[in-house]
């Protein structure tokens, strides 16, 4: 293990620190958009003194500061956050995961599983807080836990009640932010898992286990949910019968294949079976539980093969060894069937109805996007502001899709110097846009400038991290 450890840790080292953070910012004459009540604030300054915005109003003045900002005619927003991402499944993914975000405006990610070693994580994590390695706000939740074999190298497995507390009380001592449960644990292990993560007060997300139904992670108390097609599945009548079918499949011993298989058959019965009252009902129950859901419906996107040219920027600043092993054979394409491929725009479009229905029932939802190297055409950065187009689509409105990557992540996270308003106090994390966002956000695509963490990066500097990228890739 040393060996890797210190592989990655240099890997860590060589991103470098970038432009350093001012002692003090103005940012002047901007308009502040209040995300959360979708009002606009004109002929703002912001004071940013050592990465925390120190005041906010109309008369700022800039006599001692280090660095202005030239606002005039931009709005100004909280950074965006993806909630869902993995940016450890290669030694230098980092290397071009981090600036990816910020180009995008990203300034916060909530990782969800990695290949590195938790001590190698909490090294890189550690050197972007101190300013050392320039990159969004990082949270470590990636603790998932899995029956053996595990669905992905690298996971902590439990089998029993006994093993699934072992396994907290081990992801507790070694500082993880979260406890995650993955796809194949069975319900006793699982709801020993919900009960031991209760005890040690981390808060308990993941998948919702294949042989598990919603309603029993529900009533376990699961915090966070990742993925939205088992709430689909919830709201089918025939839901218990598909659970029950992968838990009798896993007893008899079926590989992973066999059960993505069989879960793969289960499109045709979500379709034929899914129901409106009962889906309302089921949605009422997760509102009133606070289970907050990272959507990540931009995954859809692959399996339907809607992927970038080659000469896509966002393809050629992707190192060549990822462009080559996205370019192979998958074996999550491999697994779909016809029926599956035949069914997939109307298994999406149920997906995009339903997710509606659940942010009109009030279920929380935390914008995310399942960006990683290990997963073909999610692009770090880019893909958040694809799934934040996706909702608005769906038939959400700017407002309510800024919402879910800018105020519901660091209230769902317990951050206490950020709550997706521009205040003082606050972190400042934030991105000047040219237009209203809550007209549209296209605007999104293209800032002025990025601050993280009080660092500011405009228009040249994220002009400059983009030709670099676009440099280390050829």
């Amino acid at each position: 293990m040393k060996p890797i450890f210190l592989v990655l840790i240099c890997a860590a080292l060589s991103l470098g620190p970038g432009p350093a953070r001012s002692a003090e910012t103005l940012v002047s004459d901007v308009t502040i958009v209040h995300v959360e009540i979708g009002s606009l604030e004109t002929g703002q300054s912001i004071l940013i003194r050592d990465g925390v915005i120190a005041e906010v109003g109309p008369d700022l003045v800039a006599d001692d500061v280090d660095t202005v900002v030239d606002g005039a005619d931009g709005y100004l927003i909280p950074g965006l956050w993806d909630s869902h991402v993995h940016i450890f499944s290669t030694p230098d993914e980092p290397d071009t995961a981090l600036p990816l975000y910020l180009i995008n405006g990203v300034t916060g990610i909530r990782d969800m599983g990695a290949l590195w070693p938790i001590e190698a994580q909490q090294a890189l994590k550690a050197k972007i807080d101190a300013g050392d390695v320039l990159g969004p706000r990082l949270i470590l939740a990636g603790a998932w836990v899995d029956a053996s074999p595990g669905s992905w190298p690298g996971m902590f497995l439990a089998d029993t009640p006994e093993e699934a507390r072992s396994v907290v009380e081990r992801i507790d001592a070694e500082g993880w932010a979260a406890v995650k449960a993955y796809s194949m644990l069975d319900e006793a292990t699982y709801l020993a898992l919900a009960d031991a993560a209760a005890e040690h007060d981390l808060p308990f997300i993941g998948h919702v286990p294949e042989q598990i139904p919603l309603a029993t992670a529900i009533e376990a108390g699961q915090d966070g949910m990742e993925h939205f097609g088992r709430v689909t599945k919830a709201c089918a009548t025939r839901e218990a019968e598909m659970v029950g079918e992968i838990r009798d499949a896993l007893e008899s011993g079926a590989d992973l294949q066999a059960v993505m298989a069989r879960m793969a058959g289960h499109n045709r019965i979500i379709l034929d079976t899914w129901d409106e009252s009962l889906c309302e009902a089921v949605l009422a129950q997760m509102a009133e539980a606070d289970m907050h859901v990272s959507p990540t419906l931009v995954v859809a996107d692959f399996y339907t093969g809607n992927w970038p040219t080659p000469d896509a920027p966002r393809m050629r600043m992707l190192p060549s060894a990822v462009r080559e092993a996205w370019d192979r054979p998958d074996f999550r394409m491999q697994s779909m069937t016809d029926d599956v491929r035949e069914l997939a725009d109307a298994s999406i479009g149920l997906d995009r109805s339903t997710f509606v229905m659940a942010h009109a029932a009030g279920v929380p939802i935390l914008a995310s996007s399942d960006a990683s190297f290990a997963n073909p055409y999610l692009f770090h950065g880019f893909s958040l502001l694809d799934e934040l187009d996706i909702y608005v689509n769906a038939g959400l409105t700017p407002r309510e899709a800024l919402y879910t990557a800018t105020v519901a992540p660091p209230r769902f996270f317990g951050l206490t110097d950020q709550d997706g308003t521009i205040a003082p106090g606050r972190r400042a994390d934030l991105v000047l846009l040219d237009d209203n966002p809550l007209d549209g956000l296209a605007t999104l695509r293209a800032p002025r400038a990025v601050i993280v963490g009080g660092v500011v990066l405009d228009k040249a500097e994220l002009d400059r991290m983009v030709d670099a990228l676009l440099a280390a890739a050829e």
